[in-house]
């Protein structure tokens, strides 16, 4: 009887170390899509306490992604030293003037309207016009004006930023109130040109 309760004992404290709070903050578990970093969106899932702020602090190359050695310092700070975690100053949105504040010259605001394709003209290459034509727009890089974009499902604020070339930062502060952790489907937001 003693020997099962000895072993019982032993397998209930190797349960216990193995799943320790730990393992959960962990680099490789809190990266949940295991692409190397760690969002902001994956680091919230399991500090739900952290705000962007927090965030653009650590991420010392301002590149939108936590990598291990700037989640160490985040770790180390908020798990092993239970320090409040460093908080970034964020640059203000900027604001318009308003139309009665006098300025020297004020920028129209610009309005791209996309003509749908024609059909090419008959040449006497058909195939090699139409073989360079889309190989000549996926190469060249997209200047995009400022615009809005429809949450869909399944974005979060880093995809949409890859998507347009832009920072988590930027759109943040090209719409006031907008957090990371409160985006849903179909919301509108604006887009910062580039």
């Amino acid at each position: 009887m003693k020997k099962s309760s000895l072993l019982l004992a032993l397998c209930l404290l190797f349960a216990s170390m193995s799943c320790s709070k730990e393992d959960k903050q962990s680099f490789a578990n809190v990266d949940h899509d295991k692409d190397g970093g760690i969002i902001f969106e994956e680091l919230v899932f399991v500090y739900p306490d952290t705000v962007v702020e927090n965030f653009a602090a650590y991420d010392a190359d301002q590149n939108g992604i936590l990598d291990q050695p700037e989640y160490k310092t985040f770790y180390t700070d908020v798990v092993v030293d239970k320090k409040t975690p460093q908080v970034a100053r964020l640059a203000p949105t900027p604001t318009r003037p308003s139309a009665q504040t006098p300025t020297a010259a004020v920028q129209p605001d610009i309005t791209v309207t996309l003509e749908p394709e024609k059909a090419p003209a008959k040449s006497a290459e058909p195939q090699a016009a139409a073989k360079k034509t889309p190989a000549t727009a996926a190469k060249a890089p997209e200047k995009q004006a400022a615009g809005s974009y429809t949450i869909q499902r399944g974005d979060n604020l880093t995809k949409i930023a890859k998507k347009h070339g832009l920072s988590v930062d930027e759109i943040l502060r090209a719409n006031d109130g907008l957090s990371a952790d409160s985006i849903r489907d179909g919301q509108v937001i604006t887009i910062p040109g580039r």
